[in-house]
């Protein structure tokens, strides 16, 4: 079982009736389920960077066991970004879900049926969704695919052709996808496990320092790093003459980025750079690190694919469900919280974020 907005489940759950109604009028039961090999698969996973990221070993699997089939991905923008060079996608639908993306209003409408408008304009034979979330089951029946697989989290049964069978545990997000490629009799092999991400070669001048850059932010506020926490792991690296230190810009990190070089010696503080630019131009940057320090977020994952040493810090979340995973990462987390994990939107502990204090302590990131 994946980690639920338990009210969201709940309410998607008393519509089941509603699925029903839907299926009828999409006569889906006439649409029988293709059993022979698919000539056209469409996916669904409309979640952030590090879930995209962990969506490689599915596609990995699926483009092994069906090389010749049309792979369609309805994601957001930050899916091509993300995929497009590693040949495993060969259509995608761009989708900001609204109920990812936050305040998108009629746009965020608009948005959706027009992603089921380009479903619509092919046929396709299997479709899956790999969160058992029933708005994008949903859409998988809007796009009228002949077989449509998926997990039974948060109800939409009744417009699928196929439950994946889960046994109620906690457990990796890859762990999931490699159930439903099981089920699909595609096994996966363990080293299709781990995440990996090639683009094309970097061209730049030879270093002549260790890069070392921090992401401090995250999607969710309680999972971006402490002022005091982000201080102290910048200063840890005070006397690493041979260092360069790069503060990743973002919204959600400016603030926080001015904030620690106010603070900083002003013969150290000059030392450390900023960068900020688009999603590609950041994957660029990261492959030219030689260390990583980063929340639990998407540039994590995206660090950990290109095979940076990465440190991740977790906070509010157990790692167990969406940890990087790679023999270059390591995961800071503190098991001694009892408020964890915790709805990641508010902090019931009397120590605000105690779950993210004595964190860098614990990395050791001098040594």
């Amino acid at each position: 079982m994946k980690n639920l907005n338990q009210k969201l489940a709940s309410l998607t759950r008393r519509l089941e009736p509603c699925w029903w109604l839907i299926a009828r009028l999409l006569r889906l039961r006439h649409l029988e389920a293709a059993r022979t090999p698919p000539r056209s698969i469409l996916l669904v996973d409309l979640h952030l960077i590090g879930d995209m990221v962990m969506l490689i070993p599915l596609l990995r699997v699926i483009r092994r066991y069906h090389p010749n089939a049309h792979l369609g991905l309805i994601a957001g923008p930050w899916g091509p970004t993300i995929l497009a060079d590693t040949g495993l996608v060969d259509e995608f639908i761009s989708l900001r879900a609204p109920w990812v993306s936050k305040g998108r209003g009629v746009e965020g409408i608009g948005a959706v049926l027009r992603a089921i408008r380009a479903s619509r304009a092919r046929v396709w034979d299997w479709g899956i969704d790999v969160r058992g979330d029933a708005r994008n089951i949903l859409l998988l029946a809007l796009a009228r695919a002949r077989r449509r697989v998926a997990y039974d989290f948060s109800g939409g049964a009744a417009l699928l052709t196929d439950i994946v069978p889960d046994d109620g545990s906690l457990r990796h997000i890859i762990d999931h996808h490699a159930t439903i490629a099981q089920y699909l009799c595609m096994p996966m092999r363990a080293e299709e496990r781990i995440p990996a991400l090639i683009f094309g070669e970097t061209t730049g001048p030879k270093k002549n320092s260790r890069l070392i850059g921090f992401h401090f932010g995250a999607s969710m506020t309680l999972r971006r790093m402490p002022l005091e926490e982000a201080y102290a792991l910048l200063l840890s690296f005070q006397d690493h003459e041979d260092s360069r230190l790069i503060l990743v810009d973002a919204p959600d990190t400016r603030t926080l980025n001015s904030a620690l070089l106010d603070r900083l010696p002003a013969s150290y503080s000059n030392k450390v750079e900023r960068w900020e630019g688009n999603l590609r131009e950041f994957t660029e940057i990261l492959k030219t690190l030689d260390k990583f320090y980063a929340m639990d977020s998407g540039p994590a994952h995206l660090a950990g694919a290109l095979g940076i040493d990465t440190t991740v810090f977790f906070g509010p979340q157990l790692s167990l469900g969406v940890r990087p995973i790679g023999l270059n990462i390591t995961v800071v987390e503190r098991e001694d919280v009892s408020c964890r994990p915790c709805d990641q939107q508010h902090c019931t502990n009397p120590r605000y974020q105690e779950c993210l204090t004595q964190l860098v302590r614990r990395a050791q990131p001098a040594q």
